[in-house]
């Protein structure tokens, strides 16, 4: 989990459109998601004194715990996810979370290319093995032709992908409704001296970086349109 700066970059971003512009974010999403008489709600997330932003993020499956629904079954939530996924190190932080009815959206808000490279940094045999089996479930649905040792490997920088995926692939199992929403933003990393090098300033360049993501796990886009939605955001707009 990195440092929020202020002014610029995702977490910022998605703060600031939250705070201060959240009826358009909503409409965005709902009009992505073809939802647009639907009402959408937003999870609240833990303090965290230690952070700049004073807030910390949830993580894994620590948001089942505060649904009313999903907190009865929390027990076999938890004992299956054991079984899933390592419960040492760290596991898949979401920048945001919201529910429409009945089914979950997990919210990866990026404004740069770097924040979607990531290697797999587990180096114990049994977390590796529990990982495997995970992927192995995950590129079964997604990427059936790719090599479970590549998805682990170093070489796959597409890694928080591939974890996200597999998020997704757990809860099924578990008969919950889940999807991804990435949040792309546009012009959202105007640093000042940075002379716009790590931006993003369109659509068609956050399309092309995303093609490169599926392309280096074996996976088609059409493979993704009921469980990945991307939403792009112009922040100069």
């Amino acid at each position: 989990m990195g440092k929020m700066a202020i002014g610029y970059g995702s977490e910022y971003q998605l703060l600031r459109f939250l705070g201060h512009h959240r009826n358009f974010l909503d409409n965005e999403i709902l009009k992505s998601l073809c939802k647009q008489n639907e009402t959408l709600i937003w999870f609240d997330y833990p303090t965290d004194i230690k952070r700049h932003s004073l807030d910390g993020e949830l993580k894994g499956i620590e948001c089942f715990e505060k649904d009313s629904e999903t907190k009865e079954h929390i027990d076999f939530i938890k004992s299956e996810w054991k079984k899933f996924w390592p419960t040492k190190g760290n596991c898949q932080n979401w920048d945001g979370i919201f529910k429409i009815k009945d089914e979950w959206y997990f919210v990866e808000a990026k404004a740069r290319r770097k924040e979607l490279s990531s290697i797999c940094n587990a180096s114990k045999e049994n977390s590796l093995q529990i990982i495997k089996q995970s992927f192995s479930e995950t590129i079964k649905k997604y990427s059936s032709s790719f090599s479970v040792d590549f998805w682990i490997s170093k070489e796959n920088k597409a890694y928080q992908l591939s974890n996200r995926l597999a998020f997704l692939v757990f809860c099924e199992k578990i008969g919950i409704k889940a999807h991804l929403v990435y949040i792309n933003f546009i012009n959202g990393f105007n640093k000042p001296g940075t002379h716009g090098h790590k931006n993003i300033s369109s659509k068609e360049d956050w399309e092309r970086i995303w093609d490169e993501e599926y392309k280096l796990l074996g996976i088609k886009a059409e493979n993704l349109k009921e469980d990945l939605f991307h939403i792009y955001i112009d922040c100069e707009k």
